[in-house]
């Protein structure tokens, strides 16, 4: 079964997107934080993070960065408010950017891209 975590400071948002995913049939977690994010992945491998940008205890950049320094082979999905960032997020790594506020058909679009739909 394929895993995903869902990174996100706002619970609503992790709550949603990891049972509509749960629905679809993959195991779901998320993480409030990028230290929590880090320390769930140390203890398995996810095959997709969904990544918000503005984290309490950092960027999405300093954790994209870092699952690429580790040789972390997650493909990374970047929620943000901001979509001035799109260009941006796909130069430092994401697969794929999705924006807030985002729907059902927009997580299914960014699985199929990935092609994990």
């Amino acid at each position: 079964m394929r895993k995903i975590l869902v990174v996100d400071d706002e619970l609503e948002i992790c709550l949603l997107v990891t049972q509509y995913l749960k629905k679809l049939g993959y195991e779901t977690d998320f993480a409030l934080s990028i230290s929590e994010a880090l320390s769930k992945i140390s203890g398995s491998p996810f095959d997709i993070l969904f990544v918000d940008l503005n984290l309490t205890d950092g960027s999405g950049y300093d954790l994209i960065s870092t699952l690429q320094e580790s040789k972390n082979a997650s493909k990374i999905i970047v929620i943000s408010a901001y979509d001035s960032e799109r260009q941006k997020a796909l130069q430092k790594g994401a697969s794929v950017f999705l924006a807030k506020p985002f729907t059902i058909k927009g997580i299914d679009e960014s699985l199929q891209k990935l092609n994990f739909i």
